[in-house]
């Protein structure tokens, strides 16, 4: 998922300031939410956590150097995946590779590369590819040394549940019909494209996707990459690749600068999908070349959860008309009625070899089952296709069987899989729920949350989601506003932020904000809640460090123009915690109201899920949480009122300095926020979540 950050230019510049400059805390990774809360058959998964790089370029010394700080510091990290062009530009880098090639260096956590282009790619990757020939037909990687990973052709990785579509090469129209040429020169190779294309018919969610190429026209409907030809920028294969497979991630390389696109919905799919382009591995420009993410498998999230919309969502830029066709790169799908024999051998999908040996020649079918076959139930070229529709009985292969089941006599979904695991035509595989239908409803039997469902509960009408309101422009707290003063962020996530509040009431006051305009910490998606759990671990450890507890607080009040979600976080003194207790619940006896208390449970979500029960969606509350855990919640009753600073008051009071408590009373310069940001920073340098 990691769903990723958005910002506009010059905000992202500004960033780059406090991030990729800075030896120790450079480039932002990323989202690390550590503990993905995701639940199949009634067990409780771990998202897994990833790195992408942008081109390496040969430059295999600096990229292990930032992959094993990333790991030490934030990690582990399951794997790494490296886009764009991973070999050298010259031969001067060729013996920088050789070491890691021949295992004279180790690399620290697996990596997976796609850019098998550069100077010296030939003879480096020579021990692979016949290795390759040995292994027959996987898309798993073809081992290069310990720890790295050739993905070679185009196929899905399944890491860790998640479902990583990948095409190496580049588009070269020399070489784009021969096999041969393709591998020499590091091209595409037609049938590696026609395979993803199949793949994208199958009904499985593609959780990432990488290619080396833009996806020509990806600006389209969204802010402008700075420093980038639109008109001559990217491949119109990427393009066709990420509107088919519809990814929740693509990540590519190449043009060196780096680029997070707004989310963008998809033509019948409910999820959307972010664009991230990386800049090149120790690149001069400063411009980021790393990001993390810890994106929790489609397969095992709620329905609701992958419909979530961010408020900054665009229409797909690949829709028909969204931008300027070119000749360059463009291979349509190709119509076989039209092609005379000769050329219509070349139009067949096959990827995969039911035998165990060597992958047969490209003019000899031998083994392999006609993918077309499998997935449609008929074959264009009829008698006439050179690839099984059998498997040798007479008897043909059903439509909607697994192909991983066919193919290789076993599926790792086992009961999971939405696919035949037999060769009997007992009906058709499990169809796929309209677009906007309610998945705990028609799969489960009942929806928990009634009417309030955003989506429908009738296969006869099915409406699309509701658009979230979007953002005001003037919202002080949206990264993309550019009434953002950026001097005052101190980490930036995936998901969430942390900055240096603005009239402070002690120094290290800090808020934590979703990126994405949400009203309240309660509404947050579970990526963005996760992220910012691990922000206040992060800060409770950097006060505990300096003998000082931490104290959470939110005020929300639901208003006409909008909110945009703050938790306060307050540091007090040790010897003073054991007070924030008694003062909050006589302070609001004063007010007029008393506290809900709720314990912390045994394990860590059960206080969150119980305070969620209390206040509900829509209504206005206030929140604290005490540093032992205890929470402090308030649900106001329609009309009622509570004093603006509240929660600030109660601590200023605590702190002995109660002319504090109004924010406005303590605002400083710009100069005098930079100093006491630039603090915090160094403070929270060791404790910080995000790479």
């Amino acid at each position: 998922m990691i769903p990723a950050l958005y910002l506009d230019t010059h905000v992202w510049e500004t960033l780059l300031e406090h991030y990729v400059c800075k030896p120790v805390k450079a480039a932002r990774g990323g989202s690390l939410a550590l503990q993905a809360a995701a639940t199949m058959s009634g067990a409780k998964q771990t998202a897994p956590r990833i790195l992408v790089f942008g081109d390496v370029l040969g430059r295999l010394d600096a990229f292990v150097k930032r992959l094993q700080s990333v790991n030490e510091k934030n990690g582990p990290f399951d794997a790494a995946l490296c886009v764009g062009q991973f070999f050298p530009a010259d031969g001067s880098g060729v013996e920088g590779v050789e070491g890691y090639f021949k295992g004279e260096k180790a690399i620290p956590v697996p990596t997976y590369f796609i850019g098998d282009y550069g100077d010296g790619v030939n003879s480096l990757l020579a021990p692979a590819r016949s290795k390759a020939l040995d292994m027959g037909f996987s898309m798993d990687g073809i081992p290069v040394c310990d720890n790295l990973l050739y993905l070679k052709g185009s196929g899905v990785l399944l890491l860790k549940g998640l479902r990583i579509a990948y095409l190496s090469g580049k588009y070269i129209p020399d070489v784009y019909k021969n096999a041969r040429g393709a591998e020499a020169s590091g091209g595409h190779f037609e049938d590696d494209v026609d395979a993803l294309r199949a793949i994208a018919d199958e009904k499985d969610v593609t959780d990432i996707f990488i290619s080396n190429e833009w996806p020509r026209g990806v600006t389209q409907s969204a802010s402008a990459a700075e420093g980038i030809d639109v008109a001559s920028t990217g491949s119109d294969i990427s393009a066709e690749l990420a509107s088919i497979l519809k990814p929740r991630y693509h990540f590519s390389g190449s043009e060196g600068v780096f680029y997070a696109r707004e989310p963008y919905v998809n033509p019948d799919a409910t999820h959307v999908t972010r664009f991230i382009g990386l800049g090149a591995v120790g690149n001069e420009n400063k411009q980021k070349f790393v990001h993390a993410l810890s994106p929790t498998p489609a397969s095992v999230m709620s329905a609701s959860d992958l419909a979530s919309k961010p408020t900054n969502t665009t229409m797909s830029p690949y829709i028909k008309g969204a931008h300027r066709s070119s000749t360059a790169g463009t291979a349509q799908k190709r119509d076989v009625g039209q092609m005379d024999k000769a050329s219509a051998d070349d139009g067949q999908y096959w990827r995969y070899d039911t035998s165990q040996g060597k992958r047969q020649r490209r003019n000899d079918g031998g083994d392999r089952v006609c993918f077309e076959f499998v997935k449609q139930g008929s074959c264009s070229r009829g008698e006439t296709c050179k690839f099984k529709h059998d498997l040798g009985d007479g008897k043909p292969i059903p439509k909607g069987a697994c192909f991983d089941f066919i193919t290789k006599g076993q599926c790792e979904k086992g009961a999971e899989c939405r696919y035949k695991h037999s060769l009997e035509d007992n009906g058709a595989a499990d169809e796929a729920l309209p677009p906007g239908s309610c998945f705990d409803f028609f799969r489960k039997g009942e929806c928990g949350r009634g009417s309030e469902c955003r989506f429908s509960h009738s296969l006869d009408d099915p409406r699309p989601t509701r658009t979230p309101r979007p953002p005001p422009d003037a919202c002080w707290f949206c990264l993309s506003s550019p009434n953002i003063e950026t001097h005052l962020v101190a980490s930036v996530g995936d998901h969430c932020y942390c900055a240096l509040a603005k009239g402070p009431l002690c120094p290290g006051h800090v808020l934590i904000l979703p990126i994405e305009h949400q009203p309240s910490i309660i509404s947050l998606p579970s990526d963005a809640e996760l992220e910012l759990e691990k922000y206040k671990h992060a800060i409770r450890e950097c006060f505990k460090k300096q003998g000082k507890a931490t104290i959470f607080f939110e005020r929300y009040l639901q208003l006409r123009a909008g909110t945009h979600a703050h938790l306060q976080a307050v540091p007090i003194p040790l010897s003073k915690a054991s007070l924030a207790l008694s003062s909050f619940i006589s302070s609001a006896k004063e007010v007029g109201f008393t506290f809900e208390v709720i314990h912390p449970g045994e394990k860590d979500h059960e206080a969150r899920e119980r305070l969620k029960e209390l206040v509900g969606r829509g209504v206005n509350y206030f929140m604290v949480e005490l540093h032992e855990g205890t929470l402090l919640a308030h649900p106001l009753s329609q009309g009622e009122k509570l004093p603006m600073q509240f929660g600030r008051e109660v601590l200023a009071n605590i702190l002995g300095t109660p002319e504090r408590g109004d924010w406005k009373q303590c605002k400083l310069d710009v100069s005098e926020e930079t100093a006491m940001a630039d603090q915090f920073k160094e403070q929270f340098q060791e404790f910080d979540p995000m790479p």
